[in-house]
């Protein structure tokens, strides 16, 4: 989201007249970058100008940046915010932050998930990669259990599992979850917690993340089951991202280096969490990551990710309760199944975007009310590959990203940038926007020698956070000794050196245009928080 001020300032600040004209300085430049985001540009950026600007600013045009040859057909839905559309997470145990915005961690992000799921009125709609499959059986444990390993530490992807079962049990309209296809039938251990390490229990018992959640909703669809109330929204579905024939080529986990569904939105009632985070032990307990809430609906915002999460569980595969590997999942439909399915949903995806627009059809300007502390746009990303080559009418959230961030340089080129990522894998692409925050003296031909000491302190530059060597996701775990034997365990065995080899790449550009490269190290956590300011 765009906004007009600080983010603690959102949660703290009143709205006076003294703070509204202070605003009012911002407004051009809002307006401005929310025209860009969206896909509008100013009539002065023509293709030949741009084409100029970043020719001369030592950036490679080419069809992954936008304003290349691929016309927008339609700009991309905003969404005004005001400051109680803005939620909290509140600190675990803390029923008053004193009117302070602190950081979440983790086990915040999971207590209020877990409280919210439980006490739903209406609606529970979550969008992950994958849930967490818990410590114990599927279907043989109650709604109400907890389990308790070493020290008396509960597994909180058993309480998120019972939170799910609780609200099913309740007479909500709808449960829906969508996952990934591939990583929601992944077999894998059960969970095993401690007071020292979290990790997966050495045990024959199995599951999946499919057959963990199918259990979990089973009140809720038997109640649904022939009721007028059935609309087909209310399940689980697994969202197929590779078409059957890659899933045949690539074994398990493989498959998912091809493809994944990534979106992590969850709904409840009218409250929308936005965060980079996955449903399982890890990001409920020591990985860091963050999570914005929406709520009152967000002006607009929630709705629109309901609709979304309803448009991708109508492509999906609706999951029920059979046990399936990958040659039973693709076979669930025909490749002309497949293509007639896509190009539904293809559909569905254009009039989405289109109806958003009717919220806001007009960029924000100087009439627009004060209490507007910031603007949503929502983006969307999918291969070309996975529309046989065809592009959606409206701007990728690649591309609205490359917009927002060369149109800052244009406004201002000594404006700096600050970029989060838990990999640092970027491409050619963003790794010269990059550097362009911190090259603007010589691209804009001014003499070293007239840059007095203290201008250059305020000199843009860009700004790198990233995990450290043993704070990523793909750290080798301690202890783990594991005999590397086939290619699956070959390739994972390859992956730590080649996140070290990406930071370095990527931090010799960077530290070459006199930015910073930080790296989070913390024991026994991941970082996992992305982001740009």
């Amino acid at each position: 989201f765009i906004s007009f001020l600080p983010w603690h300032e959102i949660h703290n600040s009143p709205i006076t007249s003294s703070f509204t004209h202070d605003m009012m300085k911002r407004k051009d430049l809002v307006a401005q970058l929310i025209r860009s985001a969206r896909g509008l540009y100013p009539a002065a950026w023509s293709t030949k100008n741009t084409n100029n600007y970043v020719r001369n600013n030592s950036l490679n045009l080419n069809q992954d940046l936008l304003l290349s040859s691929r016309r927008i057909s339609l700009p991309l839905p905003c969404f005004p915010l005001e400051q109680h559309h803005f939620g909290r997470i509140r600190h675990n145990g803390d029923e008053n932050s004193g009117g302070r915005a602190a950081a979440t961690s983790p086990s915040d992000f999971h207590s209020h998930l877990c409280s919210r799921i439980r006490n739903a009125q209406e609606r529970v709609v979550l969008a992950s990669l994958y849930i967490g499959v818990g410590s114990k059986v599927a279907n043989t444990v109650s709604a109400t259990s907890m389990c308790s390993e070493e020290g008396g530490h509960k597994c909180r992807e058993d309480e998120f599992l019972d939170a799910l079962s609780a609200a099913s049990g309740r007479n909500l309209k709808k449960i829906q979850v969508v996952l990934d296809a591939n990583r929601a039938t992944r077999k894998v251990p059960l969970t095993k917690t401690s007071n020292s390490k979290l990790g997966r229990e050495e045990t024959s018992l199995r599951t999946n993340s499919a057959d963990a959640v199918y259990s979990r909703l089973g009140p809720h669809l038997a109640k649904l089951e022939g009721s007028l109330d059935d609309n087909g929204n209310s399940g689980l579905f697994l969202f197929p991202v590779n078409d059957k024939r890659l899933s045949t080529i690539l074994p398990s986990p493989l498959d998912e280096v091809a493809g994944v569904f990534h979106i992590k939105a969850y709904i409840i009632d009218d409250e929308l969490i936005l965060s980079g985070a996955n449903l399982s032990e890890e990001y409920f307990s020591n990985r860091v990551d963050r999570y914005i809430s929406f709520v009152h609906g967000g002006g607009g915002v929630v709705e629109f990710y309901a609709d979304l999460c309803d448009i991708l569980s109508s492509y999906s595969i609706k999951y029920d309760g059979q046990t399936v590997n990958d040659a039973t999942l693709f076979s669930m439909f025909s490749t002309k199944d497949e293509e007639d399915r896509k190009r539904t949903l293809e559909q569905s995806l254009k009039q989405l975007f289109y109806e958003g627009n009717k919220i806001m059809d007009h960029v924000y300007d100087r009439t627009a009310p004060n209490n507007v502390v910031a603007h949503a746009i929502p983006t969307f990303q999918v291969s070309n590959r996975f529309f046989r080559g065809r592009s959606l009418p409206f701007p990728s959230d690649q591309e609205a990203t490359f917009s927002l961030i060369r149109t800052v340089v244009k406004i201002d080129p000594s404006a700096s940038i600050r970029l989060s990522s838990a990999y640092l894998n970027l491409t050619r692409s963003m790794l010269s926007l990059l550097t362009i925050f911190g090259n603007w003296k010589s691209l804009h031909h001014i003499p070293m020698d007239s840059i007095k000491r203290s201008d250059e302190e305020t000199f843009g530059v860009p700004y790198v956070l990233t995990a450290g060597l043993t704070s990523h996701g793909f750290a080798p775990k301690g202890g783990s000794r594991a005999q590397i034997t086939g290619i699956i365990e070959r390739v994972k065995a390859s992956v730590p050196e080649a996140f070290i080899t990406l930071v370095k790449d990527a931090a010799l550009s960077i530290t070459a245009s006199g930015g910073k490269v930080l790296m989070y190290e913390r024991p026994g956590w991941t970082f996992h928080a992305k982001g740009i300011w």
